[in-house]
């Protein structure tokens, strides 16, 4: 179950997979995720967030470098999530460590790309078939809800999976039942696909896709709200002088 968290980034489609599939196990949760490879501008935006979501902004950076194939990820440290997806990466026989001196969520992959291509093509082979629906229990279902709560239907402008509030405080629980089969259909039926309820690989393809056009939605929003913010503040400012 893919997440926007990482198709924001520029991972490689085979580190891409491999992330995915941690996902999929519920070794991590998408939002645990941040991108590992940036411009210096990048790295100023994430710099100025407060607080900092990256380390201030150097051009000697490992992450700040361009064209490999198995370069640097950044995962939360806070909750463990860095060092379970460490422990995953060499469950696979791939060589990773934390590499940045102070920096624990920072985590360099020293296998070769076509190590790290081999490993993802077997964990995609694994799921090529992989389908969802009435009564699966797993995290790639909790996933599922999370992705389809962020979507919304082009026709109420609401959420497709909203179940009785707009953020449950039980957390999205990992089991497809009725509220979720009936989001399905909806997001199938508005998005041409047949609309039986189980999300099998075209309808996962579709909700990936439309996930990151709400993900890069929200940021652009969030990004207006600041351009307005900063532009109230300088005619406040101005008044007053």
């Amino acid at each position: 179950m893919a997440s926007k968290y990482i198709l924001d980034t520029r991972l490689s489609p085979a580190q891409y997979i491999i992330c995915q599939e941690a996902i999929r196990r519920g070794i991590i949760q998408p939002e645990d995720l941040n991108e590992g490879r940036r411009t210096m501008a990048e790295q100023w935006h994430f710099w100025n967030n407060q607080p900092p979501l990256a380390a201030y902004p150097s051009p000697a950076a490992p992450h700040i470098k361009w064209g490999q194939a198995n370069h640097d990820i950044d995962a939360n440290s806070f909750n463990g999530a860095s060092e379970r997806l460490e422990n995953f990466y060499q469950s696979l026989g791939l060589s990773v460590s934390h590499c940045v001196p102070g920096e624990a969520w920072h985590m360099c992959n020293h296998s070769s790309a076509a190590t790290i291509r081999k490993v993802a093509k077997e964990l995609k082979k694994k799921h090529a078939v992989k389908s969802f629906q009435r009564g699966d229990s797993s995290p790639a279902v909790a996933a599922i809800k999370f992705q389809l709560h962020y979507i919304h239907d082009p026709r109420t402008k609401k959420s497709y999976f909203r179940p009785g509030e707009q953020k449950p405080k039980d957390g999205w629980g990992e089991t497809f039942g009725d509220e979720l089969i009936q989001a399905v259909k909806e997001f199938q039926r508005d998005h041409k696909l047949k609309d039986d309820g189980v999300v099998g690989p075209k309808t996962d393809k579709a909700i990936d896709k439309e996930y990151a056009k709400s993900k890069k939605t929200r940021k652009q929003r969030r990004e207006r709200a600041k351009a307005r913010a900063r532009a109230r503040a300088k005619e406040h400012a101005a008044s007053k002088g």
